[in-house]
C-alpha cells in the first residue's frame, strides 16, 4: 500500500486515512459532518509542536513512514481543509493548516464545540 492512504466508504460521511509509521494499520477516521472534515489525528500529529515534518514521537515504530505519511496527510489537510482533532494536545484542541513557502502550519485554532 502507498504511504499513508483513505479507504472512502461514501457512507454516513465516514473515511478512514490509513498510516503504518507510529503502529502497523494506525487509522484515522475522517468524518464529514455539517459541511465540515474532521480528522481524529490519533498518534500521527499527536501535538501542534509535530506540525513540522521533521518532529515525529521517539518511539515510532517505523520512523522515516511516518515523515512519509505525515507528508501526504498534511498537504491533504490543508488542500481540502481538514479540521484536525488533536486529542494528545493539551492547550490545541482542533485546528485547522496551511501552505506557505515553509511548508504546512497553523492557520486557526477552535474548540470542538465551536464548529460542531
Amino acid at each position: 500500500m502507498p504511504n499513508g492512504y483513505i479507504k472512502k466508504n461514501g457512507l454516513l460521511g465516514l473515511d478512514v486515512f490509513f498510516v503504518d509509521g507510529h503502529t502497523e494499520k494506525q487509522m484515522l477516521p475522517i468524518i464529514k459532518y455539517k459541511n465540515k472534515t474532521i480528522c481524529f489525528m490519533a498518534d500521527l500529529l499527536p501535538t501542534v509542536g509535530h506540525i513540522k515534518l521533521p518532529f515525529i514521537m521517539g518511539y515510532d515504530v517505523r520512523p522515516l513512514k511516518t515523515l512519509e505519511e505525515k507528508d501526504v496527510f498534511l498537504n491533504l489537510a490543508a488542500n481540502d481543509n481538514y479540521y484536525l482533532f488533536l486529542e494528545h494536545d493539551p492547550t490545541h484542541e482542533l485546528i485547522t493548516v496551511k501552505q506557505t513557502d515553509n511548508g504546512v502550519v497553523v492557520d486557526e485554532t477552535f474548540l470542538l464545540k465551536d464548529i460542531l
